[in-house]
């Protein structure tokens, strides 16, 4: 396979020489090299570029669609040749928004393995947003994700399980020792939530609407579990899923509540792109993945309804 695609097509992506080079392992002046190579055996200019930005032209926008594809059918081959020797390893490239990677994956990869040791699983943990293009991209063979609004009709979609919200704030705190919680109270709150582009954001969302609150002190991390450490300290209150939560809750160091009017839930999808070809590795885990049933959880939380305002 001629390597100057794959440097065309990572630079096309990143829109950049130097990233283009530090992905590859390459000197920026190795990759421009490279693409003047491509130009000249295609006889066509593949990008526009200056000192400021690098972008394709109507004939890169053309040659990459095509030579993304070219290398798409070549890791394809080479996973059938793989398929044809039972012994030998197959990939399998699983990408997991962080709640479903850090707390529900590892589980689901440990008794995957014991079943099928010859294939051998990479996993890119990133937010739902970032998993679902990279599914779209064909860079993954499935992605887990956190609710379910994909927005790609190229990528199939299945619900794996649904976990009920939980709100969370230390165990003495108000909103945890009262038997009614007043949503005026909530909006005062400082709240510790996810970022943009992640599921459980999402989620967050939507519990902020049907409340209709609109909170003014809002942190925004990239991790639950650096959530749950803020929410440990008194910094602020949260929103997660239950399992996500529950060891803390166990431990005593999180009070978590669900609210009986607006039992909300995060459902937890798998995606895989809709094409013709899904190697074995891939099929396999689908596979697996239909009869998995996850450890039963037990309720760590309190139901508790919202007093009249």
């Amino acid at each position: 396979m001629d390597h100057k695609l794959e440097i065309f097509v990572t630079t096309a992506e990143q829109k950049s020489f130097t990233r283009a080079a530090e992905l590859l392992h390459m000197t920026p002046s190795a990759i421009s090299l490279s693409i003047k190579a491509l130009e000249k055996k295609l006889g066509v200019r593949l990008f526009d570029r200056n000192n400021k930005y690098v972008q394709l032209t109507e004939a890169g926008q053309l040659s990459y669609a095509q030579a993304k594809e070219i290398l798409l059918k070549y890791d394809q081959l080479k996973i059938s040749l793989l398929e044809l020797e039972p012994s030998a390893a197959m990939p399998l490239s699983i990408g997991a928004a962080y709640t479903f990677g850090e707390y529900f994956l590892p589980s689901i990869i440990y008794a995957f393995n014991k079943r099928h040791p010859n294939i051998t699983p990479s996993i890119t943990i990133h937010n739902s947003k970032a998993i679902i293009e990279q599914t779209h991209k064909q860079e993954l063979d499935i992605g887990f994700i956190v609710e379910g609004d994909i927005g790609n009709q190229d990528i199939d979609i299945e619900l794996f399980t649904e976990e009920e919200m939980v709100i969370i704030a230390r165990p003495n705190h108000p909103i945890i020792r009262n038997s009614q919680v007043d949503p005026r109270l909530l909006e005062a709150e400082t709240w510790i939530i996810r970022e943009p582009g992640s599921g459980t954001r999402d989620v967050t969302d939507k519990l902020f609407a049907q409340l209709g609150i609109a909170p003014k002190k809002v942190m925004s991390f990239g991790s639950s579990q650096t959530i749950k450490e803020s929410v440990a300290l008194g910094l602020g209150i949260s929103y997660l899923s239950e399992s996500t939560v529950k060891s803390e809750t166990n431990a005593g160091t999180i009070g978590a509540i669900s609210l009986s009017d607006f039992p909300n839930k995060s459902r937890f999808h798998y995606i895989t792109h809709r094409s013709s070809f899904h190697a074995q590795a891939a099929q396999l885990f689908l596979d697996f993945l239909d009869s998995y049933v996850l450890d039963e959880k037990v309720s760590v939380h309190t139901k508790k309804r919202l007093a009249d305002k």
